[in-house]
């Protein structure tokens, strides 16, 4: 049993240090072209122990997926809603998060975006997931809109996640933070729609 137990606890470091080695490489290429021979290099195991692991690409695509959302969003809400607390600020607080997150040194991004802007198959499990993680970012921004008194919520989120998309990619292609700039003027317009 111990030993069993042993393995679990390996193959389970194993795998999150495939998925951490992928975040590395899409990172660096900030498309779903990273290949699976940089993943194994950079974790140092064998092709097989890696499909042991994962099945597919698009299996550990779509663990790398779930893992970062998981961390995005709760960084995210985290900055939001102290943010939303500190200011009583509008829409624009959004804003002024994701310039924050620009600003650290680590590799930023919301991980669905780049599934979704590199297109593909719709019915894939990958975009499948980002669809999800996209619906989830809509309702807690669909709630922040309700608390602060925005007319058609639902609207405002549609709109605001659209402004967050384009924001993240656009940022993540040319480097500027001016886009964030642009993002607080159109959240400031969502605010008073």
């Amino acid at each position: 049993m111990e030993e069993i137990m042993l393995g679990i606890e390996q193959s389970v470091g194993v795998k999150d240090a495939m998925i951490t080695a992928f975040w590395d490489v899409f990172c660096q290429d900030t498309s779903l072209e990273a290949e699976i021979s940089e993943v194994i290099a950079t974790v140092r195991v064998s092709e097989s122990a890696f499909y042991e692991e994962f099945q597919s690409k698009e299996d550990l695509v779509s663990a790398f997926l779930k893992d970062r959302h998981v961390i995005w969003m709760r960084w995210f809400e985290n900055e939001i809603e102290a943010s939303y607390k500190a200011t009583g600020g509008g829409l624009e607080i959004i804003a002024d998060v994701l310039q924050a997150g620009f600003e650290d040194p680590k590799c930023f991004g919301c991980a669905f975006i780049n599934i979704v802007t590199d297109g593909g198959d719709f019915d894939n499990e990958p975009f499948v997931i980002a669809r999800e993680q996209k619906e989830h970012l809509g309702r807690f921004i669909e709630q922040l809109a309700v608390k602060m008194g925005l007319q058609q919520p639902d609207m405002a989120a549609s709109a605001a996640v659209l402004v967050i998309e384009r924001t993240i990619v656009r940022t993540l292609r040319t480097g500027s933070l001016a886009e964030v700039q642009t993002a607080r003027l159109l959240l400031q317009c969502l605010q008073h729609a």
